[in-house]
């Protein structure tokens, strides 16, 4: 009888230790989403790999630094496709990039579901401290391109002057995490486009007055 680990080997032949990872990575991703930080197991982990437990601890250490691992990697990814998105209507009109900010969050988010799902729920299902300092980075750096644009648009007078750039900063990440809730309840198509046009156009008109 062949053994597991030849079973593996064979499902999975020898592999560059930068692939591996990046493999072990995108199968924990699914694993996290389906099951949780606390019900996914390391064996379980490991077997979505095609690898042994061993060679799992050997890549990353513990199911602790693997979770942190593939939240750092999707927060890299998110925030990569939500500059893209964003910087591409405001390098033309920095206008339409804040009238179209919640939709093109929304897309963003929507192009992997696994990413949103995990980022949201990534502290209270761990109950870690380092987890909890990745999630607080990720919302720092959603801050930082709100605020930025904000910025810009007030520079371009396109936002009344007297407007308190840190709180409209915050009160769109709200409107924000609210679309984040949808996409974790399966809910986008009930939350649509035309509404999600319709709150973006209210908050700014509330921007542009102060």
């Amino acid at each position: 009888m062949e053994s597991i680990g030849q079973d593996l080997h064979e499902k999975h032949p020898r592999m560059r230790g930068e692939d591996r990872k990046a493999l072990i990575l995108e199968q924990a991703k699914i694993i996290f989403a389906r099951k949780g930080y606390l019900a996914a197991s390391t064996g379980e982990l490991a077997r979505a790999s095609g690898i042994t437990e061993p060679i799992l601890y050997k890549h990353f250490g513990s199911k602790q630094k693997l979770y942190l691992a593939v939240l750092k990697k999707l927060s890299e990814e998110f925030m990569q496709r939500l500059h893209a998105l964003v910087e591409r209507r405001a390098a033309n009109d920095l206008f339409e990039s804040l009238t179209n900010l919640m939709l093109d969050y929304r897309n963003a988010g929507m192009a992997d579901h696994d990413n949103i799902h995990l980022l949201l729920n990534a502290t209270l299902e761990s109950n870690d401290p380092e987890v909890a300092q990745l999630a607080q980075a990720h919302n720092r750096a959603m801050y930082a391109l709100v605020y930025g644009l904000l910025k810009q648009a007030q520079k371009q007078g396109l936002l009344a002057t007297q407007l308190d750039l840190t709180a409209a900063a915050w009160g769109t990440l709200s409107f924000l995490f609210a679309l984040q809730y949808r996409a974790k309840a399966n809910i986008f198509s009930e939350y649509n486009e035309k509404t999600i046009r319709e709150i973006n156009r209210l908050w700014l008109q509330a921007l542009r007055t102060g």
